[in-house]
């Protein structure tokens, strides 16, 4: 008989590390360092190394989300120095900030599989629709790029403030919070400058903006769209229940694959970032494996590709 599934686990406190704005800076060089190599490979390989490289900045870029998503989890909101640069090294390089992720993911994770979820899946549909899901999802990044002057628009015009939550950040609850939605709109003006010096570069260098930040961002993009649809299930869910995050979330990417770009950073152990969401990203494997030996009948089976 396989038995019942507790609430909540009463998981060991040694298990339930978190994550700080000093490390995840330190994981942000790492990221930067695959990235100059990147480019290195760009600039004095063979050209036939170019798809190589490419991958490899894509994946860092990728990487660098993963690591903003990680200080979204922080339970300090102070606007302290650490968290500014991680902001400025992990966030702008993929067109978000702090706030604007804070706004859609926190959201996603009080509401999994619920109606309000801003990441909610649709009903499986098989491949070919899946397919075009993905390619609507590859256009999420290349939108935040968008996000960040209709955002400054929406600092200075407050009318437009409720259609810039619903269609930037993935608002669906019917309740937008103004004062929250003016923070992240005044949050933009620091990626819209990022990407004017881009833009500046690219006016200089147009062919090495477009190989070593352009192309690989879209394709990070693709990563993004891929991790979106691999970590979560369309199961109706009727609460936040241990069951319920067993049945709407699932890991993946746990190969090599996985790390070089596809859920870099252990962020396809998505089903104990759920329960634990505020557990460093680096500790998740010895908690996953904690979950799996005390709940091997009821932890869901990986997604393999």
């Amino acid at each position: 008989m396989v038995p019942s599934l507790p609430r909540r686990a009463a998981v060991p406190r040694e298990l339930l590390v978190p994550a700080t704005p000093s490390g995840l800076l330190r994981l942000a060089a790492v990221e930067w360092a695959g990235m100059a190599l990147g480019w290195a490979v760009m600039a004095w390989a063979p050209p036939v190394f170019a798809p190589l490289a490419v991958f490899v900045v894509a994946g860092r870029l990728h990487a660098l989300g993963v690591l903003l998503h990680d200080a979204v989890h922080l339970p300090s909101r102070n606007r302290e120095w650490r968290l500014c640069l991680l902001e400025a090294v992990a966030g702008y390089p993929i067109a978000s900030t702090l706030a604007a992720m804070r706004y859609h993911h926190l959201r996603h994770h009080r509401d999994a599989g619920l109606p309000t979820d801003p990441y909610r899946k649709p009903p499986e549909g098989g491949r070919l629709r899946t397919a075009w899901r993905w390619l609507l999802l590859v256009g999420v990044i290349p939108g935040w790029v968008l996000r960040g002057p209709v955002g400054l628009c929406a600092w200075g015009l407050p009318f437009l403030r409720t259609a810039y939550a619903r269609a930037f950040l993935q608002d669906r609850s019917g309740r937008v919070d103004t004062r929250e939605v003016t923070a992240c709109a005044r949050a933009e003006a620091g990626q819209v400058l990022f990407h004017l010096g881009v833009l500046a570069l690219a006016v200089r260098w147009p062919s090495a903006v477009l190989w070593g930040y352009a192309v690989p961002l879209l394709v990070a993009s693709g990563f993004n769209a891929h991790r979106l649809l691999a970590e979560h299930t369309a199961a109706p869910v009727q609460g936040r229940t241990l069951g319920d995050v067993f049945a709407c979330t699932r890991d993946h990417g746990l190969g090599w694959l996985g790390r070089l770009g596809l859920a870099p950073r252990h962020v396809g152990l998505h089903v104990v970032h759920h329960l634990h969401p505020q557990v460093s990203l680096t500790h998740l494997p010895r908690l996953r494996a904690w979950y799996v030996e005390r709940f091997p009948h009821h932890y869901p089976r990986p997604r393999s590709y």
